[in-house]
């Protein structure tokens, strides 16, 4: 099955620099949600490759790094705009 999956990554990093990386890298695949949180869609495999780009940018010493599937109809949102109602960018 190829379908297309939805996952969110969210990350912290004392580095404005890595901060700088995540959010030009994350931000090519998906939207952004909140200031370090993005919802990407992709294939499984588009999905292994944006993790493995992450992992070369994130420091494990000081970085928190979360990349989570968003299983349909297993999320709630309170709040006026429908993040997950907005169309999804992705260019693999």
């Amino acid at each position: 099955m190829t379908g297309r999956r939805e996952v969110v990554v969210a990350f912290d990093t004392p580095s404005d620099r890595r901060r700088r990386q995540f959010t030009r890298l994350v931000s090519r695949y998906g939207v952004r949600v909140q200031r370090s949180v993005f919802l990407l869609s992709g294939s499984a495999a588009e999905l292994r490759g944006v993790w493995a780009e992450l992992e070369r940018v994130v420091d494990p010493a000081v970085d928190l790094l979360l990349m989570t599937a968003v299983v349909p109809g297993a999320w709630w949102q309170a709040g006026a705009v429908r993040a997950l109602d907005v169309p999804l960018v992705a260019a693999f």
